[in-house]
Order: structure tokens, then sequence, then C-alpha cells
């Protein structure tokens, strides 16, 4: 049993986050006392201890969620080789979300029985995890999201490496110094995919003017009138009953694919379109949908809610959505021990969408990327408990970063790499060996309509073998 003693304030905030650190990713039990004092001891057998300084949770309660309570930019490194401590880290350069100065000659201070950490691991956890500066900045895109070089990641250069996961091996490596016979959660590395089903059939709910559209689109846009001609055949086709020679239609590719592999994939559905076509031209109640569901769970694969556009700041709408969803999976025959999903579009409101799929009732999320750039929205590549910074509650939702969504790497809107086909593979590799090297989880989204390309299909087959 570790014994920590932490200063009596923000006693939720901080109860959140040893549980988070020590029993969700390192496996530890702990117990927690809360005293007059000004920093936080990490207690082990006999009179070792590990102290670390507090930063965030020091804040003044009426300079909370202020922008008063941010880290100071630019953020000071920590040269981890400086030190003796074998710590699995991405870099030796360590960016300090909050903490004392790494010139300090007490930064870190060691002897037999004591070490002094200058970082505050627990705060800057807390920062990373709860998503506090999107609640704090106004910044938003043009759809109202959190853009990315709002970021403190973005903006001080961490965001292609899950800091909270060197932190925490930071914190390891401290305990292991003083307690050598210490024994952490054995964790396994995997690759988790899903597909956000934004369009599971590009003909069978079109009608003739979208196809006179779309042919537009091939002439005068993609520069190809085969294509046209092409669109114009297949449309026929499905339109007289033969849904296989859909483009889009690819489920059985993909989990021909992700069997081969012994992963499991998560389709996620839009079940309502109160957007309308911004959010999809299908109806989870159709027999094509409904036969797809069946399908998908017959072949041992995940179903999940993919909500839509309108949802990310309704509570009521979100419950309702999943309800529908679970309503049409039992009439399926269809049963799961978890449920869980992603925004439509990346749309999120901390911590509002956190509070949302919370109360509806699903185990988890996959959202928290940023549409514009792949890396660690979070900072971290384990799944972890969520947190409402308003209520203050520990939250029953989880959270599953999501790492890369191939649009962000792929599209000229966004990073634009899909031309170099090299780099963009390679872009995304270096975010799955990362994670491969913190036995962490590397989540990755790739929509069932961008297996047209043979190119893209190829490059996924690449990244999650």
């Amino acid at each position: 049993m570790i014994n920590i003693e932490a200063p009596n304030t923000y006693q939720a905030e901080r109860k959140y986050i040893f549980s988070v650190i020590f029993a969700e990713f390192l496996g530890l039990e702990i117990n927690i006392n809360f005293t007059d004092r000004q920093n936080i001891s990490i207690q082990l057998d006999g009179d070792r201890q590990i102290v670390i300084p507090d930063g965030l949770f020091a804040t003044p309660s009426a300079d909370w969620l202020e922008v008063s309570s941010l880290p100071q930019q630019p953020l000071k490194n920590w040269d981890l080789s400086s030190t003796n401590l074998t710590a699995l880290t991405v870099k030796s350069q360590i960016p300090i979300v909050y903490g004392a100065d790494p010139a300090r000659a007490d930064f870190f201070a060691q002897s037999q029985n004591q070490i002094e950490l200058g970082i505050d691991i627990f705060g800057s956890a807390f920062f990373m995890l709860t998503r506090y500066e999107e609640v704090v900045k106004p910044e938003r895109d043009r759809v109202d999201r959190f853009p990315v070089t709002a970021s403190l990641a973005y903006q001080e250069d961490f965001l292609d490496r899950p800091i909270v996961n060197e932190y925490v091996e930071i914190l390891w490596a401290c305990l292991i110094q003083l307690a050598p016979n210490l024994q952490r959660k054995v964790r396994e590395f995997q690759v988790v995919v899903s597909h956000d089903v934004d369009e599971p059939f590009r003909y069978a709910f079109s009608n003739i003017s979208r196809l006179i559209k779309r042919c537009a689109g091939d002439i005068y846009k993609r520069h190809s009138l085969p294509l046209a001609t092409k669109s114009i055949q297949q449309w026929a086709q499905v339109k007289s009953g033969s849904f296989d020679v859909d483009p889009c239609n690819t489920f059985d590719s993909i989990m021909d694919i992700s069997e081969k592999q012994n992963i499991k994939s998560a389709f996620y559905f839009i079940v309502d379109r109160p957007a309308g076509l911004l959010d999809c031209d299908y109806s989870i109640d159709h027999p094509l949908i409904r036969d797809l569901l069946r399908k998908i769970h017959q072949r041992g694969h995940e179903i999940g809610l993919h909500t839509s556009y309108l949802t990310y700041q309704n509570p009521d709408r979100t419950k309702q959505e999943f309800d529908l969803l679970k309503r049409v999976c039992l009439e399926e025959g269809i049963e799961q021990q978890h449920w869980g999903g992603r925004q439509h579009c990346l749309r999120w409101e901390t911590p509002t969408t956190f509070q949302n799929w919370n109360d509806a009732g699903l185990d988890y999320d996959s959202t928290l990327s940023f549409a514009e750039k792949v890396g660690f929205r979070c900072g971290v590549c384990y799944e972890f408990s969520t947190f409402n910074l308003t209520t203050r509650k520990h939250l029953n939702l989880k959270e599953k970063p999501l790492i890369v969504m191939e649009c962000t790497v792929l599209d000229d809107r966004y990073m634009n790499l899909g031309a170099e086909e090299t780099l963009a593979l390679q872009c995304i590799l270096d975010l799955k060996n990362c994670c491969k090297t913190f036995q962490g989880e590397f989540t990755l989204l790739w929509h069932n309509n961008r297996f047209t390309d043979p190119r893209e299909v190829e490059m996924y087959k690449q990244i999650i073998h």
C-alpha cells in the first residue's frame, strides 16, 4: 500500500488524478490523506518518500478555470539524462507543464530514502486528461471545435508525444528506485481500429439529383469522364438491387483485414439526422442497415454510436440516439457488454460532452483527437476515466483517446500528406510505434468510404499489421 499525503485543497480533483495514475495506469493500491501541507508526499515502506511540488492545485480558488491558472509559456524543459533515472521517455528533454524551475539545484535531488522531483506530475496530468485548457480558452474553429493551434501541446511542440505517459514513467522510475520490489500492472500493446459509418452506401439512398451532382464532381473536380460514367453505371446497378457493387459497401473487406490480424473492428453508426445530409443519408431502421448490423455482430465485431452533428452540447439528444441504437440492436438480437463510439465531425465541448455520454449510459468515447493534426490531444495512449471540471465529479465514462484519423493525415484541408504516401505512412507509423513503446493503445479511425482507393487500403494494411 502506498500512502499519499496531499494538501487539503481540490480534494475531488486530487482523488481523481491519483486514482487514474496509480490505480488505472500503474495498478497500485493507494491510501490518500489530506493534510495542511504545501507539497505531495508519496510514502513507501519505512520512511522512504517521493516529494512532488504542487502546481496547478496550488491555484487560488478565484483563479480556477481562469487564464491566470494556465501554464506559463514558453515551457521550461528538464534534461532527464542529467540524472541516474532510467525512465521510458520519447526524448530526454521533458517539457514541464507545471512544476518548479529545472534550473534550480533542488529540482531533482536524491538520497537513500527520499527523492525530490520538481515536476508537478499530478497537476500536469490532470490538465491534459480533463482538457482543462479547452474550458479556459475561447478559441473555436468554424464548426465550433477547439482548434489544435490553441492547444499547449501544439504551441510547445509535444503533440506527437504522450507527455502523460512520460510523466508516469518518470514517477515509476522514482518509485522503484526507493522500492525495487514494487510491481506494476502488466500491459500489452494493442491496435484499436474503428470506422465511422458516415456513408455506408454511396448510391443506395442517393436520388438522381445527387447522382448528377456527383457526376459533375467527377468531371469538373476530379477531371475524369470515365469516372462519371462509372458512377452512373454503379448507381443503376445498386438501384436495381446489386448492393455489393456499391463502392462504400466495404464492410466485408474491412472485417476480413481485421480478422487476419486478430483485431475486432468497431463500426460507429449515425442513428438520427437532425442536421440533414450534414449527418448522413441513411436510416438506422432501414432493412439494409439492419442487415449490416447483424452481419457485423455475427462476425464478432463491435457496433457503436456515432452521435449526430448537433449532439455535442445536447444531453437529451445524445441519450435519445443511444436508446434508439440499442432498441434497433435488441430487435435484431444484438447484445453487447460494452457500448461506445464517437462524436460526428469530432465536435466536442469539454466537459459537456463527457457528461452527455456518461449520463446516456455509454461506456466509452473515442473522439478526442484534433481534426487538423494527429497526435496525443489528451497526452496519453491509455484508456482513462473522465472527470467533469464544472461539477467536480469523477465520471463512469472512459475515454479512449483517438490518435489518428486517416483524413487528418491524407486530406488537403488538414495535413495534406495524401500526395506524399511515404510521408503519410511514416507519420502514422511513428505514432503507432510511440504507443507501442508505452505498451499503450494505438487508436485508429479509418472510414469505410475510404476503402475505395487501393493505395489507401494498402496503407491501412501496413499500418495495422
